[in-house]
């Protein structure tokens, strides 16, 4: 597995310590098809290249484009990631962003973020520059501004590690967008895997993880590898881990 210098918790710490979620969840699964881990830290641009030669196997969280599926294919790894609301305790559930706009909220929108089609909506927004996501949620409570949305996993995960600030929050699941299935990628030329054409294909389509000329084939070791974290999903370890990195849904 391969993975950039820098930290993303809870995924991963700077190198050289490679704890987090990413080797907590490949570890047991590279176990259950007794396989052994280990874990490259290069620069993301250098890891790429050496994916592409073969020298590194996989990445344990990729998001998909046209140029790098020349050289990767994508597999699920079994967590789910999206945007949900954020706002104070004492809001009313939001379903929708047409409630945003109907409530008068004002949206805070980071720098250079996505802002959900807010205009469309009708809803007013403040982009204040290069704000983290603490100094954003601090605009909500102090009521400069109503509402966030912003990835699911990293609220969690902010939740989980300011308590002081969780309880006075609120989590909206289902105003924004569904979760999506995240995916790991994973070298053509790696020894690991064996792969063969895709009978689904539609070349009539757009190109994603799953519409690509090739397939991994069932008898090869990453093959094996996504059947143990679909196995893990299946039997809640997959769960137990995220809480264990994220908390409690």
């Amino acid at each position: 597995m391969g993975y950039r210098t820098n930290a993303k918790p809870p995924f991963i710490s700077a190198a050289p310590d490679n704890s987090g979620l990413y080797q907590a969840l490949y570890k047991e699964a590279s176990r259950r098809i007794n396989c052994t881990l280990t874990v490259v830290r290069q620069p993301k641009a250098r890891i790429l290249h050496l994916m592409k030669e073969g020298a590194v196997d996989f990445y344990p969280g990729l998001s998909f484009s046209s140029a790098r599926a020349e050289h990767f294919v994508f597999l699920p790894n079994g967590l789910k990631d999206g945007y949900i609301g954020l706002t104070r305790s004492s809001e009313q559930e939001i379903h929708s962003l047409h409630d945003v706009a109907a409530r008068k909220l004002v949206m805070v929108v980071s720098f250079g973020g996505y802002d959900l089609n807010a205009k469309q909506y009708g809803i007013h927004t403040r982009k204040p520059y290069d704000f983290t996501l603490t100094q954003i949620v601090d605009l909500i409570l102090e009521g400069h501004a109503d509402f966030y949305a912003y990835n699911l996993l990293a609220v969690r995960y902010f939740l989980k590690t300011h308590p002081e600030r969780a309880s006075r929050l609120k989590i909206h699941n289902h105003c924004c967008q569904e979760a999506q299935q995240m995916f790991f990628g994973v070298s053509k030329r790696s020894k690991h895997i064996l792969l063969r054409p895709n009978p689904n294909y539609r070349p009539d389509l757009t190109l994603s993880e799953t519409n690509t000329p090739e397939q991994v084939q069932e008898n090869s070791t990453i093959w094996r590898l996504y059947q143990a974290l679909e196995e893990m999903a299946q039997d809640g370890s997959l769960r137990a881990i995220e809480a264990r990195y994220f908390g409690q849904e």
